[in-house]
């Protein structure tokens, strides 16, 4: 099977007169943990999500996918999974769930109660969330802290400054651009 998304970006800035107060970071929302196992996408299922490290039973992040192709009544196919680092597939649920379920609002609170049956399982589930600086900025909050909004993340800037080049999986590595403060441009 061949996956047919883009998963790897990379950037090179050439802004030669680039300061950090001008603005327009790259800010990455990576994970504070090690993950238990590959991250991004297994063949064409995309990775939504983490079950979060627990320092009690001294778990690793684990990655979470989603499989659309569960046999199931007619949509009703999903169904979430981890892999442990030995490659064995765990269901996070006795059943798929309804496709719909994926278009719901509520975020890991909604996700927890409809996709996941273990207790423990949804309590450490987190959702690949959007942006959320930006978010925070329109809603007149001040956004989660720099450990992100599940306690398991940390936040890096890269200050677009000229010869730098950035390379990272967009798909399972949350991620946005920051407000600049005077023009730039890009190419695609």
């Amino acid at each position: 099977e061949n996956a047919s998304r883009r998963s790897i970006t990379w950037l090179i800035y050439l802004n030669e007169d680039w300061s950090e107060e001008d603005g327009g970071q790259l800010r990455l929302h990576e994970r504070a943990n090690d993950a238990a196992s590959f991250v991004g996408a297994r063949k064409n299922d995309l990775q939504i999500g983490w079950l979060k490290a627990t320092t009690a039973a001294r778990d690793d992040e684990q990655p979470v996918f989603l499989d659309p192709n569960q046999t199931g009544p007619e949509n009703e196919t999903c169904m979430l999974y981890t892999m442990n680092d030995k490659g064995d597939r765990r269901n996070l649920s006795r059943k798929p769930f309804a496709n719909v379920a994926l278009y719901l609002g509520g975020g890991d609170a909604m996700a927890r109660k409809v996709m996941v049956d273990n207790p423990v399982d949804a309590a450490r589930l987190h959702l690949i969330d959007a942006p959320k600086s930006l978010v925070a900025g329109l809603s007149g909050g001040s956004g989660p802290g720099p450990e992100g909004e599940d306690g398991g993340e940390r936040i890096r800037d890269i200050v677009p400054r000229a010869g730098t080049l950035v390379m990272f999986d967009s798909v399972s590595l949350p991620h946005e651009v920051l407000r600049t403060n005077k023009e730039r441009f890009g190419i695609k």
